[in-house]
């Protein structure tokens, strides 16, 4: 019985990469708009990220009793940005394919840019660590 959970669960999941890839080649046929880019995990990821962060410094306020006002504006900030994503992926397709990309590319970008911003945090910390004993850069073209 474990074998057939396990094979139904990969079905399943393959079905869905398999339906979400059709979905963009479609799109891209169609339109000529591809919504699984670059620009659009960034889009998505600091939306994402703002607004997460926004519900945090939100609630935290509310805890300590203190302005709510910066949790606020953060999360104006991040649906500011997901209803940019929503107008460029309608301006680009139409209506049903664009809410449609939309709502794939925040799903299935959510869990990545969540977890890529401690990441990039520590990345820019240890850049700065690194920056900071290296010699000036008059002695390296000696």
């Amino acid at each position: 019985m474990g074998w057939m959970k396990l094979a139904l669960i990969i079905v399943i999941v393959v079905g869905i990469s398999k339906g979400i890839q059709l979905f963009n080649q479609h799109c891209r046929r169609r339109f000529g708009h591809t919504f699984f880019t670059m620009r659009g995990f960034l889009l998505t990821a600091i939306a994402v990220n703002l607004i997460w962060w926004g519900l945090y410094f939100w609630a935290k306020a509310i805890q300590q009793h203190a302005p709510t006002s910066d949790g606020l504006i953060l999360i104006a900030l991040g649906l500011a940005a997901t209803v940019w994503l929503l107008h460029e992926n309608i301006r680009d397709t139409d209506l049903l394919h664009g809410i449609g990309g939309s709502s794939l590319q925040l799903a299935l970008f959510f869990p990545l840019a969540i977890c890529s911003f401690p990441l990039l945090l520590v990345a820019m910390v240890v850049i700065v660590v690194a920056s900071y004993k290296g010699g000036p850069a008059l002695f390296i073209d000696r």
